[in-house]
């Protein structure tokens, strides 16, 4: 049996703190076992000003994980959300997190050409007119091997 997946990126809305990112995966460890949704969350801190954005891979059944994305687009601490990838897979990527974050270093996502920019303004515009969205699910794999959890 298949898995469906979804992963996004988004622009961290003003005033997320660490404490919202403790929120956010609190409710999510909380409600995704019960759909079966696994999944991570990459927070890459934004230069300057900026605060930063999110990379999050989701999995689980097409219709949960469907209507999650849909509660999760809404929800008003980020914004311009894109749709990288969706499909289904054989298996799941990330088996053992109802979800899991990582925060990385503006240098870690450097050797990453698609999450280099993630956290700057134009990214989702640079995005739509490069190959990024292509192989984001083997990026996200990648940095998530790489780098320590938090």
């Amino acid at each position: 049996m298949s898995v469906h997946y979804l992963v996004y990126v988004s622009q961290a809305a003003r005033g997320t703190t660490d404490a919202t990112l403790a929120e956010i995966i609190a409710a999510s460890q909380h409600n995704n076992p019960a759909a079966e949704i696994t999944g991570v969350l990459l927070f890459v801190p934004g230069r300057d000003s900026q605060v930063g954005s999110f990379m999050q891979m989701l999995e689980g059944e097409t219709a949960a994980v469907e209507a999650l994305c849909k509660r999760i687009f809404a929800d008003p601490r980020h914004h311009t959300m894109v749709v990288l990838a969706r499909g289904d897979r054989e298996t799941r990527c990330f088996p053992d997190w109802a979800m899991a974050l990582k925060r990385a270093a503006r240098g870690e996502v450097d050797d990453h050409p698609v999450l280099a920019n993630l956290a700057d303004t134009d990214f989702v515009d640079r995005l739509a007119c490069g190959p990024g969205a292509r192989d984001s699910v083997q990026l996200l794999r990648d940095f998530w091997d790489a780098a320590p959890l938090e």
